[in-house]
């Protein structure tokens, strides 16, 4: 049904059964009880509900929803049911209860005190029979806590609709006052079975709700209150919320690409490291000052340049080879040690060893200078290249 029309609740009594009856003859009796022409009943919209055996009649207009809500008897072939209309609001609404309201406020100055600025989203407010309970009706999805009637504050908390049972079938669904069976009790109030013996000797009562050893719909009962409207809804809307979520990758749940090994070297123990895997004590002194310099230039200090790197360990081998010629040489040019001890006999007195000739000392020499001139051109590349050593 539209959820802009104006809805109305018809609950028959006497005996009628909805499931048996035509709806176009329902609705044609309703309209000649509410006193409507054919015309205007165009848009009209009646349901049946089998379950409940109440009607629904759905319409546009104001003026034919409170023209049905008036009706309270109809007739079919010639006999005529008693029916108990109310309006029903369109749209979303939601249902709560008040209790202790008196019983001397009919539902006309129940309306009129209720429905203020104060109770902003209330629609309307009806009496549960002659209980002081009152079923009030709010627009949306939110049912305050507190309610103002005329200038006294209830306390306002969720309806709860109990699951409809019958005590004179003893089915569930529908309520005793529309009934489709005749009046006369057919089942034991107390156990709910079939009297097959008089007197009737009652059985161990079975709840039909629960399995339960009590009446159905019995106060005891923790299954005889329904879902409400409201806490239904929010579990389909958290439901759904949660679905998307599944549905929707998050950063946290998406697949992590996996690491790629490292490839691992021999233990710490086993490794034989070579010279030029520490550095040199030269290397720490340079690197010391360029880190202190940025210091104090405010700047951090920079990468290491594998360049200045290479030129440096190639600086430390030609030094020790350097230092290296300069032992040999030494010895080359030192005197021969002479003989401690003492020769028996004759000797023949052999002349002092004659030192290298002028060729091979110069020779040296120039293979030295040579060496030294390399060095000193590699350095002065370096400085021209980074400007400093």
């Amino acid at each position: 049904m539209p959820r802009s029309h104006n809805r109305v609740i018809v609950r028959p009594g006497g005996g009628l059964n909805v499931q048996a009856c035509s709806p176009h003859r329902i609705l044609a009796a309703l309209t000649m009880a509410a006193q409507l022409a054919p015309s205007v009943t165009e848009e009209d919209i009646i349901c049946p509900n089998s379950m409940q055996n109440i009607f629904v009649v759905s319409t546009p207009s104001a003026t034919n929803a409170a023209a049905y809500s008036r009706v309270t008897e109809i007739i079919l072939t010639d006999q005529r049911h008693p029916v108990t209309t109310y309006l029903s609001p369109a749209g979303i609404t939601s249902r709560g209860v008040i209790r202790g309201v008196d019983t001397d406020f009919d539902v006309a100055a129940l309306n009129r005190m209720l429905i203020q600025p104060r109770n902003s989203s209330l629609l309307g407010a009806r009496r549960i029979k002659n209980t002081e309970t009152v079923i009030l009706i709010f627009n949306g999805l939110k049912v305050p806590n507190y309610v103002y009637c005329g200038q006294v504050i209830y306390r306002c908390t969720l309806h709860r609709r109990q699951i409809d049972t019958c005590r004179t079938c003893g089915q569930v669904g529908h309520r005793q006052d529309v009934c489709p069976t005749l009046s006369t009790k057919e089942v034991c109030d107390h156990c709910g079975h079939l009297p097959t013996d008089n007197p009737h000797v009652c059985n161990q009562p079975v709840c039909a709700l629960c399995g339960e050893a009590h009446r159905t719909g019995d106060r005891e009962c923790r299954h005889r209150y329904q879902l409400p409207d409201l806490v239904r809804h929010h579990r389909q809307r958290r439901r759904r919320r949660k679905q998307a979520q599944q549905q929707t990758p998050t950063p946290a749940t998406s697949p992590v690409p996996a690491k790629t090994p490292k490839p691992q070297g021999p233990p710490l123990g086993q490794r034989n490291p070579t010279p030029t895997d520490q550095p040199t004590w030269a290397d720490k002194v340079a690197c010391k000052g360029e880190a202190h310099a940025a210091q104090r230039q405010g700047h951090s200090p920079q990468q290491p340049d594998p360049e200045l790197a290479q030129l440096k360990r190639m600086y430390a081998e030609q030094a020790k080879e350097i230092k290296s010629l300069k032992q040999e040489l030494a010895k080359q040019q030192a005197p021969e040690s002479r003989e401690g001890s003492i020769i028996s006999g004759p000797v023949s007195i052999r002349g002092a060893k004659k030192r290298a000739g002028p060729t091979l000392q110069a020779e040296e020499q120039s293979d030295f200078d040579r060496f030294t001139a390399n060095i000193y051109a590699i350095l002065e590349q370096y400085r021209g290249d980074h400007g400093r050593v």
